[in-house]
């Protein structure tokens, strides 16, 4: 039912009063902490103080913590914060549907916002007179007519052949893009040089509309192979990446694809996560790219377990002669969750560059920084102020922190240089928190191999954040790249991570 707000009333007023009709709808009612939270923000909102509301405040003022409350071991606000986002898009997916205001609370924020879903007005300063459309003629055949048939013949001829003419002259990806993206770039991302995105994603197993992920990238639906079958194993909370839709359904069995790929250089990266419960060693998948020598993959025991996201990259890849990337999975137990096709500028493949956060960022060199990805363990966290000093400090906005580690895929037998990317959020006095050098230490490995020992942020820092660099990092035999993140002095962070091949 739409929530009817009486005539003449503020802004302020309707929104006042779509919060009352949420708190009394009974979403909330045995939910006492996401009541005092969504109270309390919403004070702070119409207070016009949204700007102070901080993970500190919100413990102290509306889930009764202590005031030595630590948001580093204490998660009640960030557990808080995401049950009230699902209660809010579970009250305006139903009973709230046509309400005028939505309430929302967006990810990684705790600021209030109310959206006003009425019709907006034109993009103009003068609206335009409005004159009555008018009435359709109903077209009387005449004999002097005739003559119009072959014009309108020679038109729709003309359109038709443009059509097929721009159809074969654009590149088989272009014509990818065009035909199931509808556009020449997935919205919200672009490539290295900040244009247009060079990346083609397809979504295994569904055959439905095209999705959008938590970073605005989009993924194509199944419709490049033959063979095998579709599934389907929804409710699995998966390691490793914010989209489990992607990765609970796929195709399994012996399949073949065929991926149209204009001539060029290409990444191609599989993506895995077994959501069908096997043991180590009792599923494996074998697969060929382009007819050569297939690779043979254990999932679960490449990831450590079931539910958990692992990738296999191969770089230097050509279309081949009917303007095609072949992908072949030829063992019973195959199957495959998603792929990314990517152009590249030479066979060594790209740099992955990626951010602890959820949206896409661009540095000032017009890199794109995606969310995080192939991560086991650790929590997100949002750190807006106190930004460090430079043109880059995005990147330091979020941060993973926790027991966690990264099983980060690579290319096999070559060598990567490693950037970490660190800046200390939360102790020493220029971020209003306790401690200072030595309140945070911890090491870093590779495969086995320590990279950073008894590492300090506050220590290592130079305006506000610390870039390290390693060179000559080798992979497994397997191409990954396992960085672990260990405890000394409090929990490990990073906020962001790049890898860049070498040579």
């Amino acid at each position: 039912m739409a929530l009817a707000y009486p005539e003449n009333r503020t802004r302020e007023e309707e929104e006042k009063q779509e919060l009352e009709a949420v708190l009394d709808a009974g979403i909330l009612k045995k939910a006492p902490n996401l009541q005092h939270f969504l109270k309390f923000v919403a004070e702070m909102y119409f207070a016009g103080s949204a700007g102070e509301v901080k993970e500190y405040s919100i413990a102290i003022n509306a889930l009764n913590r202590p005031e030595n409350f630590d948001p580093q071991s204490d998660t009640i606000v960030r557990v808080t914060a995401h049950a009230l986002r699902k209660k809010l898009e579970q009250y305006y997916a139903s009973e709230g549907a046509e309400h005028p205001i939505h309430i929302r609370i967006p990810t990684g924020k705790y600021v209030l916002q109310f959206e006003h879903k009425h019709p907006s007005p034109l993009p103009s300063l003068i609206q335009p007179e409005i004159v009555p459309a008018p009435q359709p003629q109903r077209w009387n055949w005449r004999r002097t007519d005739i003559w119009a048939l072959p014009i309108l013949a020679a038109v729709l001829l003309t359109l038709v052949g443009t059509y097929i003419f721009r159809q074969h002259s654009m590149g088989a990806v272009d014509r990818l893009k065009y035909l199931v993206l509808g556009s020449s770039a997935s919205p919200g991302s672009a490539g290295a040089s900040g244009g247009p995105d060079q990346t083609m994603r397809i979504r295994f197993g569904s055959n439905a509309h095209p999705y959008t992920d938590a970073g605005g990238l989009l993924w194509a639906t199944d419709q490049y192979c033959k063979g095998g079958a579709a599934f389907s194993h929804p409710g699995h909370l998966i390691q490793g990446s914010d989209d489990p839709e992607i990765f609970v359904e796929g195709r399994e069995g012996q399949f073949q694809c065929r991926i149209p790929a204009a001539p060029g250089i290409y990444q191609l990266l599989l993506l895995f996560a077994d959501t069908a419960g096997d043991k180590e060693a009792a599923r494996q998948v074998d697969f060929s790219i382009n007819n050569a020598v297939p690779v043979s993959l254990d999932v679960v025991d490449e990831a450590g377990g079931n539910d958990t996201v692992v990738g296999k990259v191969s770089a230097g890849i050509h279309p081949m002669s009917d303007g095609t990337i072949h992908l072949d999975f030829t063992s019973d137990g195959s199957f495959v969750n998603a792929v990314e096709l990517t152009a590249t500028a030479s066979d060594a493949g790209n740099p992955l560059r990626m951010l602890a956060g959820p949206a896409v960022v661009h540095d000032n060199q017009g890199n794109a920084w995606h969310p995080d990805r192939f991560f086991q363990g650790g929590r997100r966290t949002f750190h807006p102020d106190n930004l460090p000093a430079g043109a880059n400090s995005r990147l330091f906005e979020w941060e993973r922190y926790g027991h966690f580690r990264y099983l980060i895929p690579v290319v096999a037998g070559k060598e990567y240089r490693v950037r970490l990317y660190f800046s200390e959020g939360w102790f020493g006095k220029s971020n209003g928190g306790p401690g200072g050098i030595g309140s945070r230490v911890f090491d870093v490995y590779c495969n086995g191999t320590t990279l950073l020992k008894d590492f300090d942020i506050l220590r290592a820092e130079n305006d506000g954040a610390a870039v390290i660099t390693i060179e000559g990092v080798k992979p497994t035999a397997h191409g990954m790249l396992d960085l672990d993140f260990s405890p000394v002095k409090n929990y490990p962070l990073i906020n962001a991570i790049e890898v860049e091949p070498e040579g």
